[in-house]
């Protein structure tokens, strides 16, 4: 696990019902595509409903068939997924989007494709978790 990454991603709750898919079945599926995501890296998912960081997530496998459909807004694609399981839910106001600004949070259209290189907001959410 030396090498592995740490991203910030962004769960859309127009698509998806992310936060009550890792309650019930405590992972998510994501698409393989612009992340590239490796086996032990670790994912925050930031909340677009609450607009925070709220789950600490650990990618545990890859091409793996999507399990998550029935949590979908919209029709869920039938790609190839990671598979991006719990480890931690934060529920403070630490991680909330005017917060994370503060640390380099762009917002907008930055926040469509994961994110590792903004090592000063990920070095603040890791301080938090």
């Amino acid at each position: 696990m030396l090498n592995n990454r740490t991203w910030l991603a962004f769960a859309n709750r127009k698509k998806v019902r992310h936060a009550d898919a890792i309650h019930c079945l405590g992972f998510i599926n994501w698409r393989m595509g612009r992340a590239r995501f490796s086996i032990g890296d670790i994912v925050y998912l930031f909340m677009s409903d609450k607009r925070c960081v709220r789950f600490k997530m650990v990618v545990t496998a890859e091409n793996c068939k999507r399990e998550d459909q029935s949590f979908w807004v919209v029709t869920p694609p039938n790609d190839i997924t990671y598979k991006l399981e719990l480890l931690e839910e934060y529920e403070g106001t630490m991680l909330s989007e005017k917060e994370l600004c503060k640390y380099g949070l762009k917002g907008g259209r930055s926040l469509e494709v994961p994110n590792c290189n903004n090592k000063e907001l990920i070095g603040y959410i890791k301080s938090i978790f």
